[in-house]
């Protein structure tokens, strides 16, 4: 049926005419980007189709597209007419849908669509070489000039319902503008109005006024230079001027800045120069407007474009592809290209954007734009499919961060090689709400849309799936899965399905097709140079049109162009390799070099001088050269900083600067001519090209800049280093030589840029920590535990996301890969999925809300929104600094299993230090050694020369050993520090030892002087002893005569002290009886006296007042009167008896009014109251019942006070009249007691002169028999010092200094090359570098101690010099030992050398071992660690690197979370059963490592031993006995006599006078004597043991040439591992002739026999080692004069080679 029916029989025709061909050709003919079934592609094509066709995709549609696709299978003509049927359904909705569209319209649609369709569908998943070959087929088919498929006649294609051929014109919609293949500025906006007007469609209208009033339909090359000036410039100009002429078909201007003359068959045929001859005459006519104004000023720009015009006008022709197109349901439907489906706005570049946030609309960005909405739109999966930086992610993202929030739940998440199933279900279902039981989804009236990043990375398990897939293709096929815990159903609704990832290999697996089959699948190809310009031209054109002078918008796209040349040549000439896997370049790596070269303002982009040929209006030239400069040094940052071999960086040297000068027409020499004194530029000049914002540390803000002057910046990097020194608890000693600060300086570059990351190959962390201080951020850095969990893990990822920070992270710290599998995702998406808890992220929403309100962002306050805004905070603030090693696998593995590590990283690779970095070093750390310049120089030289032939050695170790040994810069610096620790240690030991026998020399001979001297005193003290011992006899006779007359006197003193006392006894008994009498009255008596105190005149005045007082008061005043001896009055009885009574009253008012009355009262004469007085007291008063103070109180307080004193009166003189008697008889004892006293005292002064005078006696007596005594001990102490002199003249020191000349004078060549443990040619090298040195140098004499060494033997280290090295290595070694020991011959050392010292021998398998290294560190014990493996956990790293810190004077040791108190007594011993363990440089810097494998000499030992104790027990016995004896007596000797030299050099006068140093030596003396004695016992049984020992040595040769002969059986089969326990038993047996079984394999047996016959006759010398070596590498033979001689078994091949060795020539 034709156009105008209903469309039945052409869909079926088309489907059944393309499809098929088309499967068959992409299947034979293309090459597929993802491989799947062509029933999935038609099934895809049917999808599509439907989606475009506005096809709801439900059941029906579902079953329809099922069922369609099924046409490519050659389904039978009456299914495909049951399906036109549904077709015609599908019209006729469509046509309901549509009014106003005639059938006409809607056929076209049907076929256009069918079209688009089936090119994006079946031919969307091939490569572009594949699209090529596609594109012509698909034409040829479509046109019908393929004869095996015709064109059915009900199809009807038509220009508007076809792909436009090749070369021809487009018609454009309104408003749009007319590119090919790319999209440009917004600023294109005339293209729309003259394309609308004057193309496909040949109208001749034009718009009224303005610019295309005149503008002919051929000239918009012209208009895209005039353009920005303004249309009225051009209203002047007339159209005239322009010829109607057109440019031949297919010619372009490939490279014009805007880009408008890329369309097919526009072009005017006058040229540039032509062009600006008119703008310049219509200038010229003063056209007064503001855009004639602008043009007069910017003539240079058009100029400059009109020359580029010139230059490039007619290189390339126009190729349409039909990908290049979609198709549009408008009218009867058009192709347009997909550049004109991007909007203005995404055009804009706003100007305050950042780079790092800019997607550049293009036409991949359009088509995946388009496809994401109409798959989405239908909820149909699907795939995006293409090489890395093409934008997949970050379209998908943007674009799923654009949707309708109301709609859409986006989740995103990025998968990993590592990333698990459970990972995935956990992630996804973490956006989705439970709707009810076993049915979960986003919340009602939302779809979820998950995207699926690095779709192919999960690793494949055992049996090729991969888990995070199947769950997915598990969920697509059912709608389901089940739950984690008890695997019920859990049904999944509402969620939408995007994918991405990038073609298989490399890491990225092949998905399986049971999964895409669920996919719609896009492949996107890596963008055309085209295309590549355009992005990176708009964004340097948006930079430079800031400030810039005009000229850099043509430098731009040079930059650019420069830039896209290093970036293909890099991609082709750099392959990766499995040692250079690394080598992978993107997009990403084009986007770095563009965005440090705007790192650098306009503002710094120009020189000081004005030159001008014409006049300038405005400033100074900005520096061109200087931009060259500033792109040179980026694409080196970029590119070269990864480069690993002087190869590869020589040929991207000759790629720069052949670019240089082909992309800006400058050479390099010119623009980097202050950089080579020479003038020639070589790779290495280019080095000292430094950028960076550092230079000035004060500035605010700091400017991205170049920096010349490379002293001051030395200054600069130092004074920094100073800074952080300043406030680090870990201070770093580093030397700012070139190469450091260039480090430093690439660090500080990335750290400086947004979504800056850093990947450090060959660790750096030193010059990270300074760079992280420079840029002033804050360095977080893990610290690993034993206990260190992944819980852990993701508390400090929290801490990282939650500050700005930099996180450095060091492959040792990878306890788990799920670490590097996080990083790779904060790497790429700045998120890591579900690290936050509910509670967690609803805290960090609410404050993301707070800090949105603080920053003025206008953010939709939703969780996600929110959320959103904290990961662009966190790509922000965060920057990753990875430290790793290239060595092993662990490194290749990972950039492969983890793409991110290398797509969102700065590689920068640390090479080896060079020369000159070498001396710098070398000279900072010696500078403080005393040494000459001349020697100085040459230990430098000697140094450098170390490092450098180690290299080679190592390499040499590697081809014949193959164990691998790392030259490193630690390994350097490790050299230098033990060179100078040793030094020091060595010149103060050997100064020690020369300054104590010097003054031990010095005081034997002084004592030697002293010996005449003391004879000569000692003779003349004998005369004045016997002379003194004469004169003490006498004196000692007049004392005793004086004794016995002072005796006497003092008897009789005696018997009168006796009476006097007894006297004075008596007197004292009644003192005190009387005292005692008086203590009852005396208290009552000073209460009285108080009471008075307490009265006042008030109280009298009161008293006195009284006219008729109470009778207590009259009773009270009546007996003061009587006190007083006064008369009362006597007046009549009141009662009317008529008698006369006594009145006291009227008495008592007259002394109450005297004013002395209480004085007179305290006064009172107590001691001689009348003795009436006391008895009418007595009688009237003391007992009368009222006369009590507490009744008297109740009257009156005065009266109270005097009763009181009444009162206590009476006491008194009751107890005065009992004492009184007592009193008289004192007296009269006392009298009688002072007449004895004066008698006594008399006799007491006699007594006294005759004591005076015998101590007199006394005293002189005793001054006798001190000067006596003095002089016996004089004499005695010089007959002791006689004897001492004689004792020390004929002591062991009287053999001399054992140290001849200058003993330090040979010590700085000996300790350099012992800290470098020495090579035979280092030894020469010393020589001839005049480096004072031993002649016969061995590392024993210059670091081993005889004693030390002889104990190591006994606790059972090997005897031969190999291992005695090892042990003074140990010793001496400031890093802690990692001995290889397969035999176990360490361990056994150590375990009995350190057995007294309490050794802890512990495992990293051990539970507590953490326990134990804690417990020795704090107490100072050693520990040996033993069966370690090839790696070291990084828990004991701080032990290592004897990472110790002081705190109030205290050392300590932060070890895990723990801080330790740090004892210098721990020792760490490691050790490892590995035969030949492969230690990768990270590990081997932190320990001393060393080989302990056994010797031929050793083993020998040994065995001789064993086989002696066999035959000959008795003696092996005695000899160890005298073994032992002899060491304990030789340290024994040795420390008696560094006591000597302690002492000697430490006593201070006459040595003759300490008695300790005389008893030393003495006792040294004697022992030395007794040890000579056993010496020379002990070497005659030592000569019967030889004898002995030397008879069986044939036996030890032989058998240990037997051990290593099997120990190379692990060469041929590595089962064979056998160890010299099992050989020492197995030797054991044999001397006993028993019998063991063969445990080598029938193949290996003969093998066996003929290296046990080589190896014992290499012990017999009967072997050439060249000839063997020549017969196991054999030659090369070109010609062989000599015939075969015995052909018959001889092959002429063997012959030949045999005889080029010269001496089988003989």
């Amino acid at each position: 049926m034709g156009p105008g029916g209903c469309g039945l029989h052409p869909v079926n025709d088309m489907f059944n005419w393309l499809v098929q061909p088309c499967l068959e050709f992409i299947r034979l003919q293309c090459k597929f980007v993802v491989q799947t079934s062509p029933t999935h592609l038609a099934f895809s094509m049917m999808r599509l189709y439907s989606s475009l066709l506005a096809v709801s995709p439900d059941n029906t549609a579902s079953s329809l597209t099922e069922r369609l696709a099924t046409c490519c299978l050659a389904v039978p003509h009456d299914q495909m007419r049951a399906f036109a049927y549904e077709i015609r359904e599908i019209k006729e909705d469509e046509s309901e849908g549509s009014e106003g569209l005639t059938s006409q319209q809607i056929f076209l649609w049907l076929q256009g669509l069918f079209l688009f369709a089936l090119v994006w569908a079946v031919a969307g998943t091939i490569n572009t070489e594949s699209r090529k070959k596609f594109d012509l087929f698909f034409r040829n088919l479509i046109m019908g000039m393929d004869d095996s498929s015709p064109r059915p006649k009900s199809v009807k294609l038509t220009k508007n319902n076809s792909f436009p051929e090749k070369g021809e014109r487009l018609e454009v919609r309104k408003g749009l503008r007319v590119p090919k293949g790319g999209t440009f500025k917004a600023g294109d906006w005339f293209l729309s109005k003259v394309a609308h007007h004057s193309m496909m469609t040949g109208s001749s209208q034009r718009e009224e006024g303005g610019l295309s009033s005149w503008m002919p339909p051929n000239c918009p090359l012209l208009l895209a230079i005039l353009c920005p000036y303004g249309d009225r410039i051009f209203d002047h100009m007339g159209a005239a001027i322009f010829c109607q002429h057109r440019l031949p078909s297919g010619i372009q201007d490939p490279g014009f800045p805007l880009a408008a003359g890329r369309h097919p068959g526009l072009g005017f045929p006058h040229s540039p120069g032509f062009i600006l001859k008119v703008v310049q005459k219509g200038i010229r006519k003063d056209v007064q407007c503001a855009a004639g104004s602008k043009l007069r000023t910017t003539v240079p720009r058009i100029r400059t474009q009109c020359r580029s015009l010139r230059m490039r006008q007619r290189r390339l022709s126009v190729t349409w592809s039909i990908y290049d197109f979609y198709f549009l349901k408008q009218g009867g439907g058009h192709w347009y290209t997909w550049t004109e489906y991007i909007t203005k706005e995404e055009e804009n570049i706003p100007a305050n954007a950042k780079v790092s946030e800019l997607i550049i609309p293009t036409v991949e960005t359009a088509r995946q734009s388009f496809f994401l909405k109409t798959y989405l739109d239908h909820e149909i999966p699907m795939l995006f499919v293409g090489p890395t930086g093409t934008g997949k992610s970050a379209i998908t993202n943007n674009f799923l961060l654009h949707l309708p929030k109301n709609i859409y739940l986006p989740n995103c998440l990025n998968f990993s090689a590592r990333t698990s199933a459970y990972q995935t279900q956990d992630i996804i279902m973490s956006k989705l709400d439970r709707r009810r039981k076993g049915l979960f989804g986003p919340p009602i009236g939302k779809k979820a849309v998950v995207f699926v990043d690095d779709l192919n990375m999960p690793a494949k398990e055992a049996y090729g799936a991969q888990p995070p897939i199947e769950l997915l293709r598990q969920w697509m096929d059912h709608g389901h899965w089940f739950d984690k815990k008890d695997t019920n159903k859990l049904d999944i609704v509402d969620v939408l399905l995007v994918t991405a990832m990038g073609p298989p290999g490399g890491g990225r697996n092949d998905i399986t097709g049971r999964f895409t089959r669920h996919l719609n699948v896009i492949s996107i190809n890596a963008f055309e140079d085209d295309i590549l310009t355009k992005i990176f031209s708009s964004i340097a054109d948006w930079h430079f049109g800031k400030g810039f002078d005009v000229m850099f918008l043509r430098y731009g796209k040079m930059l650019v162009q420069a830039t896209m040349t290093i970036y293909k040549a890099a991609v082709e000439n750099f392959l990766p390799t499995p040692s250079k896997s690394h080598y992978v370049f993107n997009l990403r790596d084009f986007s770095r070099v563009i965005q440090g070269v705007l790192l650098c303002p306009h503002s710094h982009l120009q020189v000081s001088a004005v030159a001008s040929v014409t006049k300038v209006t405005n400033s100074a030239f900005q520096d061109v050269e200087k931009l060259i400069r500033l792109w040179i040094h980026e694409v080196y940052r970029v590119f070269y900083d990864r480069l690993i071999d002087d190869e590869d960086r020589h040929v991207f040297f000759n790629l720069v600067k052949e670019t240089t000068s082909n992309c800006f027409k400058h050479t390099m020499e010119k623009v980097l001519i202050h950089l080579s004194p020479t003038g020639k530029i070589v790779d290495d000049n280019i080095h000292n090209l430094f950028f960076g914002d550092y230079f000035k540390p004060d500035s605010d803000p700091k400017i991205y800049d170049e920096i010349t002057d490379l002293k001051q910046l030395t200054v600069v990097m130092e004074y920094y280093l100073d800074e952080f020194n300043n406030v680090s608890k870990a201070p770093m000693s580093l030397v700012m030589f070139r190469f450091a600060i260039e480090h430093i300086s690439r660090i500080c570059r990335v750290l400086k840029q947004d979504k800056g990351h850093l990947l450090l190959v060959g660790i750096g962390a030193s010059a990270s920590k300074l760079s992280t201080f420079m840029n002033s951020y804050e360095l977080y850095q893990i610290e690993i535990t034993k206990s260190y969990s992944s819980l852990d893990w993701r508390e400090d990822l929290k801490k990282i996301m939650l500050q700005s920070t930099v996180f450095l992270f060091a492959d040792n710290q990878v306890k788990d890969e799920s670490f590097v599998e996080d990083i790779n995702m904060l790497l790429n998406t700045g998120d890591v999925p579900n690290i936050f808890p509910a509670d967690e992220k609803a805290d960090l929403v609410e404050k993301m809300q707070t800090a949105a309100r603080t920053a003025g962002e206008k953010i939709d306050v939703t969780p996600l929104s929110m959320y959103n805004f904290f990961i662009e905070r966190v790509k922000k603030n965060l920057h990753i600094v990875l430290a790793m090693s290239p060595i092993g696998d662990a490194f290749r593995n990972r950039l492969r299993m983890f793409p991110s590590l290398i797509n969102c990283c700065t590689i920068d690779w640390f090479q080896s230090w060079p020369t000159d970095a070498l001396e710098l070093v070398a000279n900072k750390f010696l500078e403080d050694v005393e040494l000459d310049d001349n020697i100085r120089k040459a230990v430098v030289s000697m140094c450098k020369y170390f490092q450098e032939s180690v290299k080679e050695l190592s390499l040499d170790f590697y081809n014949t050993l193959r164990r691998h040994n790392y030259v490193t810069p630690t390994s350097y610096l490790e050299l230098i520090l033990t060179f100078k620790t040793l030094l020091n240690s060595k010149r103060q030991e050997v100064d020690m030892i020369r300054s104590r026998y010097l003054t031990g020399l010095q005081k034997l001979e002084f004592a030697a002087s002293q010996v005449a001297v003391m004879q000569v005193e000692l003779t003349a003290l004998q005369p004045q002893l016997i002379q003194t011992s004469e004169e003490t006899a006498n004196m000692m006779v007049k004392i005793e005569e004086e004794t016995i007359e002072a005796d006497a006197k003092k008897l009789l003193v005696q018997a009168d002290e006796k009476e006097s006392n007894a006297a004075a006894a008596v007197a004292q008994g009644i003192k005190d009886e009387c005292e005692g009498d008086l203590a009852e009255a005396m208290p009552a008596l000073e209460a009285a006296l108080a009471a008075l105190d307490t009265l006042n005149p008030a109280d009298i005045s009161l008293v006195k007042s009284m006219q008729n007082p109470p009778g207590p008061v009259k009773l009270v005043m009546e007996s003061i009167c009587v006190m007083k001896g006064l008369r009362p009055e006597r007046k009549p009885d009141p009662s009317g008896s008529g008698k006369m009574i006594e009145d006291y009253w009227g008495v008592s008012r007259k002394i109450l009014g005297d004013l002395k009355f209480l004085e007179s009262l305290k006064t009172y004469d107590k001691d001689n109251i009348p003795p009436m007085v006391m008895k009418r007291i007595r009688e009237r008063f003391i007992d009368h019942p009222d006369f009590q103070p507490t009744v008297i109180k109740n009257v009156s307080s005065a009266c109270e006070g005097l009763c009181k004193w009444v009162r206590a009166m009476e006491v008194y003189d009751r107890v005065a009249k009992v004492v009184a008697p007592k009193r008289e008889r004192l007296r009269e004892a006392e009298g009688k007691l002072d007449i004895q006293m004066q008698k006594l005292n008399l006799k007491r002064a006699e007594l006294k002169l005759v004591e005076d005078r015998l101590q007199a006696l006394n005293d002189e007596f005793e001054e006798m028999n001190t000067k006596k005594m003095i002089l016996e001990e004089n004499i005695d102490i010089c007959s002791q010092k006689l004897i001492r002199a004689e004792k020390l003249i004929s002591g062991p020191m009287d053999r001399g200094c054992p140290a001849a000349g200058d003993p330090l004078y040979n010590l700085t060549g000996d300790v350099l090359v012992s800290a470098g443990t020495c090579q035979k040619q280092w030894l020469a090298q010393c020589k001839n570098r005049v480096i004072p040195g031993s002649s016969d140098f061995s590392l024993s004499n210059t670091l081993g101690d005889p004693i030390k060494t002889r104990a190591w033997q006994i606790a059972g280290l090997p005897v031969d010099s190999f291992s005695i090295d090892n042990g003074i290595i140990v010793s001496n070694s400031r890093r802690w030992a990692l001995m290889i020991d397969p035999q176990g011959q360490a361990n056994k050392w150590i375990k009995n050398m350190e057995k007294v010292n309490k050794l802890s021998v512990t495992k990293f398998s051990d539970s507590n071992y953490v326990r134990t290294l804690e417990n020795a560190l704090q107490f100072g014990t050693p520990v040996l660690l033993e069966n370690v493996g090839a790696e070291l956990d990084a828990f004991i790293e701080p032990i290592l690197l004897k990472s110790t810190f002081r705190q109030q004077g205290v050392e300590y040791m932060r070890l895990g979370e723990n801080i330790i108190e740090y004892s210098k007594d721990f020792k760490l011993y490691i050790t490892t059963r590995w035969r030949n363990p492969h230690y990768l440089p990270e590990v081997a810097v932190k320990v001393c490592l060393l080989n302990f494998m056994i010797t031929p000499l050793g083993l020998q030992d040994q065995l001789l031993g064993i086989v002696a104790a066999k035959e000959k027990p008795e003696l092996e016995e005695k000899k160890n006995k005298l073994i032992v004896e002899s060491a304990r007596n030789k340290k024994q000797l040795k420390e008696i006599e560094d006591r000597i030299l302690e002492v000697l050099s430490l006593s201070e006068g006459n040595i003759l006078e300490d008695e300790t140093a005389i008893k030393v030596l003495s006792s040294s003396k004697e022992l030395s004597e007794e040890i000579s004695e056993k010496q020379e016992i002990a070497s005659v049984t030592e000569t019967q043991i030889d004898q002995t020992r030397m008879g069986y040595k044939p036996v030890a040769v032989h058998s240990a040439t037997i051990f290593f002969c099997i120990s190379d059986l692990a060469n041929i089969e590595p089962m064979y591992q056998y160890s010299l326990t099992w050989f020492i038993n197995l030797y054991m047996q044999s001397l006993h002739l028993q019998q063991y079984l063969p445990s080598l394999f029938e193949k290996d047996k003969l093998v066996f026999s003929l290296l046990l016959t080589i190896g014992i006759l290499k012990e017999k010398k009967l072997i050439n080692e060249e000839i063997w070596y020549f017969l196991l590498t054999g030659g090369v033979a070109l010609d062989n004069p000599f015939l075969n001689p015995v052909s018959e078994w001889l092959s002429e091949k063997a012959w030949a080679k045999w005889f080029v060795h010269p001496r089988c020539q003989d």
